[in-house]
């Protein structure tokens, strides 16, 4: 009667489901966020990766603020991804409708790289739909990097939609780097993409698997193109050396370009005056001239140039002695920042209004997880300033400049031979892609530390190159470049 008993006492309890070793109770995920100790959180994190459930996954993104300044980022997405179930449901919830951006990017994040259709079809409707820039960039590139051919059924429609809206350019470039990512291919328009793929899709190959889409440490510059762009990398790689061109002075542009192993030729200022230019494919990149400067003859070159389709990337004291010479309607001269012995550290951060320009892409973190108090910049004493006018496009600001009249430290002008030669507004808009110069405070040596400037100045010169590949691309089709 006894073991009876004893039987109808443990029956329950043998069917009753066991706990699973690594199983982790919400009470605990909210304990171990709350202690603010990155070892505490990670270690639950970690216990957590393949045992979410839905409760648990409420009680991470309830929770998961707590953990910015603690550098877990990467290991939210990596246990968020193993949501399989109602967890994933619980993920894609967050996607759609948290009021938070952070927390949006935190899912869409974590969605990329989970295999379900649902979770790709989270990504297309985030890069849709969702109000946060940097939410619809990353669900672009992620989407880019899943691989397969729902992929690219998702993203032609996108482009299609977008690239007639000259506000979503830089969306519109990011779907078509993740379609070349994808293909191989180097189309840019979506009807263009439709007959390629209309006609290629039974025959597709996967291509090789990238790397995740965001990561806490942003490495090199070199790093982020291999990662998150690999085909305008690729780009990169394959122009000639006769289409950039350096030009000596008081910096070392060329050494950046070595590094990133971009062929290119060096001159001089006075090789430059006599050398037989060609604006519909070249990239002049002027070194900061230090004591040198153009003749007049040099001065009418550079305005020529880039009226008629040149791009001219250049630095410092070049606003004074040829910009505001060469486009005295667009840059004026305001005056240099005050002598110093050693550069001034300062803090950068995009102006509000160019945060989405196509030329600002991964100069500051797209993670929104990352500190928002903006990078490092080292300013040289007598930096030169520019008067910020209507004909200029702003890029950075330096807050700590202001006392001197003026905060911008980079900006950009798009400039075209129309009307005898003018700055190109979003009024008149010109018949041919214009020409382009780019013009950024202090100097290349300064600005290489991956900790703090983050290699922005060096981001921000690909981003040029990479402009100037995309006219080119515009003016084949008008007719007007090889």
């Amino acid at each position: 009667m006894k073991r009876f008993a004893l039987a109808l006492v443990l029956a329950p309890l043998a069917l009753a489901p066991v706990a699973r070793a690594g199983s982790v109770r919400p009470t605990e995920v909210k304990k171990a966020f709350k202690s603010r100790n990155p070892d505490k959180a990670r270690e639950v994190l970690e216990r957590l990766r393949g045992e979410l459930d839905k409760r648990t996954v409420e009680t991470v993104f309830k929770n998961a603020l707590r953990l910015k300044p603690l550098g877990l980022y990467d290991d939210l997405v990596a246990t968020l991804r193993t949501a399989e179930g109602d967890a994933l449901e619980a993920v894609i919830k967050v996607a759609r409708k948290d009021k938070r951006g952070d927390l949006r990017f935190l899912a869409v994040d974590a969605l990329g790289k989970n295999p379900a259709p649902e979770a790709e079809r989270t990504l297309a409707e985030a890069v849709k739909k969702d109000r946060d820039a940097p939410v619809r960039v990353l669900a672009v590139r992620l989407l880019g990097q899943r691989a397969t051919t729902t992929a690219v059924d998702a993203l032609i429609p996108l482009l299609a939609e977008f690239e007639g809206d000259p506000k979503q350019d830089r969306l519109v470039r990011e779907i078509n780097a993740a379609l070349q990512n994808l293909t191989g291919q180097e189309l840019s328009v979506a009807q263009d993409w439709k007959n390629y793929w209309d006609n290629n899709k039974d025959r597709w190959t996967k291509p090789e698997d990238h790397a995740p889409g965001t990561t806490k440490t942003r490495g090199t510059v070199l790093d982020r193109m291999k990662k998150q762009r690999p085909a305008e990398l690729k780009t990169l790689t394959r122009m000639r050396q006769s289409e950039l061109i350096v030009i000596k002075g008081n910096d070392r542009v060329e050494s950046v370009l070595k590094a990133l192993k971009l062929k290119h030729r060096v001159i001089t200022r006075e090789e430059f005056e006599k050398l037989e230019l060609k604006p519909d494919e070249q990239t002049l990149l002027f070194n900061c001239p230090g004591k040198a400067q153009l003749s007049e003859q040099g001065i009418q070159k550079v305005r020529a140039f880039v009226a008629a389709g040149g791009y001219i990337f250049c630095s410092d004291w070049e606003l004074g002695k040829t910009l505001a010479k060469a486009f005295p309607e667009v840059v004026t001269f305001l005056r240099e920042s005050p002598r110093s012995d050693s550069p001034k550290d300062t803090r950068i951060r995009p102006f509000p209004e160019a945060a989405e320009h196509p030329l600002m892409r991964d100069v500051f973190p797209l993670n929104t997880w990352e500190s928002s108090e903006g990078m490092a910049w080292k300013l040289e004493g007598r930096s030169h300033m520019v008067k910020e006018g209507p004909g200029i496009t702003r890029l950075i600001t330096c807050p700590d400049l202001k006392s001197l009249g003026s905060t911008c430290v980079a900006f950009t002008f798009a400039y075209t031979s129309e009307g005898g030669g003018r700055p190109v507004t979003g009024r008149r808009p010109p018949k041919r892609p214009p020409g382009r110069v780019l013009w950024v405070s202090s100097h290349f040596k300064l600005q290489k530390d991956p900790k703090s400037d983050g290699f922005a100045l060096q981001q921000l010169l690909l981003n040029f190159i990479l402009d100037k590949q995309e006219q080119r691309r515009k003016l084949r089709a008008v007719g007007g470049a090889k």
